[in-house]
C-alpha cells in the first residue's frame, strides 16, 4: 500500500483552513509518510516565520491517505 501526504494550513486566529494541498511524492509506508509529514510541517513553519506564525496562530495539519494502485 502506497500513501500521499495531504497538508493543511490552518489559523486558529480566524478559524480557518486553506484548502488542503498533496505533496508530490508517494511514499511506501504509513511511517515514511508521517515522517515527512512532520519535517514539511517544521519547514513550512519556518518559511512562514516567527512573527506570522505568532499574529495568526498558524498551525499545519497532515494526514496520509492511502492508496492501493498509484
Amino acid at each position: 500500500m502506497y500513501f500521499i501526504l495531504v497538508l493543511s494550513i490552518c489559523t486558529q486566529l480566524y478559524g480557518n483552513c486553506f484548502p488542503p494541498v498533496s505533496h508530490k511524492e508517494i511514499y511506501n509506508s504509513h511511517f515514511e509518510c508521517a515522517t515527512s509529514g512532520y519535517k514539511i510541517a517544521e519547514e513550512m513553519m519556518k518559511r512562514m516565520g516567527q512573527d506570522r506564525v505568532n499574529n495568526d496562530r498558524i498551525v499545519i495539519a497532515f494526514n496520509c491517505q492511502p492508496r492501493i494502485n498509484i
